[in-house]
């Protein structure tokens, strides 16, 4: 066997490796991407006691302090 055949012989088979690799952990994923999950709604929410985002005097202090 020629130095030559045993360079090329490797590449392909390491190339065959990342290949298979790949292949496999783009599957995995997928299949975990894929799965499906069923989320119920909750049954109407009360607007009073929303944690969101809401304008106070903080946030009114921040705004103006940044404003040029």
């Amino acid at each position: 066997m020629s130095k030559k055949e045993t360079i090329t012989g490797r590449r392909g088979f390491l190339k065959g490796v990342v290949a298979t690799g790949s292949g496999a952990a783009v599957a995995i994923t997928a299949a975990k991407m894929i799965s499906p999950e069923r989320v119920e709604a909750s049954p109407g929410k009360d607007e009073s006691s929303s944690k969101g985002y809401h304008m106070s005097e903080h946030i009114s202090a921040y705004y103006k302090s940044t404003s040029f």
